[in-house]
């Protein structure tokens, strides 16, 4: 059973001074960091994380948690992350 349980994600908590952020903010900071395409937004902590499953070009998901103020990431989890990241000063 403890086995079980340890193999489920950790949810990220949010920062102490986070901050409510809509669902529209937070998807427009995943376009800035990421290729691809929002598959889900989900709205957790009474708005405070924004949770988004993220498709890459690649195919991949990401599954990102994102809370304000300003565009803060406070998870992304999944595979081609790399291959996925805008990166600073390149053009989405």
């Amino acid at each position: 059973m403890i086995l079980a349980l340890s193999a489920l994600p950790a949810a990220a908590d949010p920062p102490d001074d986070a901050a409510p952020i809509d669902a529209g903010t937070a998807l427009a900071c995943v376009a800035a960091r990421y290729f691809g395409e929002a598959l889900r937004i989900e709205d957790e902590d009474d708005g405070l994380v924004q949770e988004i499953r993220w498709l890459t070009p690649a195919g991949n998901v990401l599954e990102i948690e994102i809370t304000g103020p300003g565009c803060r990431f406070i998870k992304v989890d999944g595979v081609g992350q790399a291959e996925a990241r805008i990166l600073p000063g390149a053009a989405p």
